[in-house]
This record gives C-alpha cells, sequence and structure tokens, in this order.
C-alpha cells in the first residue's frame, strides 16, 4: 500500500510541531519576557520562513477574499498560540496541555463536516467517530 504524499507532509507537520512546543517551553523558562514577547519573536520566524519559502516560490496571486480570509485564520491562530503562550508562562505541563490544545483536530473535523461538506463514506464514518471520541477522553484524561 503506498502512503500518499499528503500523509508524509501530516507526519512532518506533526513532528515539527511537537518539537516547536519543547523548544518554546525551553527558550520561555530560560528568558524573563513576557508570554506575548515571546510569542510575538515565535511570531517572527513564521513570518521570515514564509518570506524566505516566497523568495524562491515567487509566483503569488493577490484575491482580495481568500487574502482577506487568511488574514482572518492567522489572526485566530495567534490567538490560539498567544493562549498556549499564556499556559506555559503559568507553568503548565506540555504533556497535559498538547492534548488538550490539540483536541482542535475534533473541531476541525467537525467545521469541514459542517462547512466544507467533507462527510466520510460510511466505510470510514465510524473511525472518524471513533477518533473524536478518544481524542475527547484522552483531553479530560490529561487535564484532570
Amino acid at each position: 500500500m503506498k502512503m500518499e504524499n499528503w500523509v508524509i507532509y501530516g507526519l512532518i507537520a506533526s513532528f515539527c510541531f511537537g518539537i516547536q512546543t519543547i523548544i518554546y517551553k525551553y527558550a520561555y523558562q530560560k528568558s524573563s519576557s513576557t508570554p506575548y514577547y515571546a510569542a510575538f519573536v515565535f511570531a517572527l520566524g513564521i513570518v521570515l520562513t514564509y518570506a524566505a519559502f516566497l523568495l524562491f516560490k515567487p509566483n503569488v496571486q493577490f484575491e482580495w477574499k481568500s487574502s482577506s480570509l487568511l488574514f482572518v485564520s492567522g489572526i485566530i491562530w495567534a490567538v490560539g498560540f498567544i493562549a498556549v503562550a499564556v499556559a506555559i508562562a503559568q507553568k503548565a505541563d506540555v504533556a497535559r496541555l498538547a492534548p488538550i490544545y490539540n483536541t482542535n483536530t475534533l473541531i476541525a473535523v467537525v467545521l469541514g463536516i459542517i462547512f466544507l461538506k467533507e462527510i466520510p463514506d460510511v466505510s470510514q464514518m465510524w473511525r472518524v467517530i471513533s477518533g473524536a471520541v478518544m481524542i475527547v477522553i484522552g483531553a479530560v484524561l490529561v487535564s484532570v
């Protein structure tokens, strides 16, 4: 069975996000900054990475509607990351915090089904429901 490329990119993202959280908390613990400043420096790293990437992939087409939605999406992501930064500043254990904020998977699945009409076929529906239930159970177990 051949693995599709998007699965590989998903695994790369998972690995990067997992490492990033550990590095972020370690760096924050070694600094005397506020969580907001730390999140700002983190965001600078993101902006510089994307700017460098765009230098090598310059065929960008600007569209108001999609660009506006992308901008709003970035704002929503930033608010979420600031919440993570504040939780880390309040000495949250990454091992307990990460499963809680990664319930975003459940939210994305539900919203994808509702708004994007990405309804799994019957053969996959039980997997989606089972996975969602396990995500919720995992978040509850680590947060108590």
